[in-house]
């Protein structure tokens, strides 16, 4: 298998998630939002992948696949585990050899 055709792990795609957001989010997130996360991520934190949503296409103007890209979630949740606050939905290639990610900050 050529580096071309190597895809992430699930566990590393979250963590690069977590990372680019992380790096990113005091220039892109209002203080409240930053502050929220810092106070509660750690107890309530959620990060989970999904498969993409068909909008991301209008976003990115090229057609996004799920075998290619990967969908994340960063958020607080509720004690079961459901989302109560987004902070960030990232769009991500699974693909190593691919540096995309695509970020829609307090999505609705």
């Amino acid at each position: 298998m050529s580096l071309q055709d190597e895809i992430y792990s699930v566990e590393a795609l979250l963590d690069t998630a977590l990372e680019l957001f992380m790096e990113l989010a005091s220039d892109n997130l209002p203080e409240h939002e930053i502050t929220l996360f810092n106070d509660a991520f750690n107890s309530r934190g959620l990060l989970a992948e999904t498969e993409p949503s068909e909008e991301w296409e209008a976003d990115v103007g090229f057609a996004v696949n799920d075998a290619d890209y990967a969908e994340v979630w960063v958020g607080l949740g509720n004690p079961q585990q459901e989302y109560e606050h987004l902070f960030a939905r990232m769009l991500l290639s699974r693909r190593i050899d691919e540096k995309f990610c695509h970020i829609e900050w307090l999505p609705q």
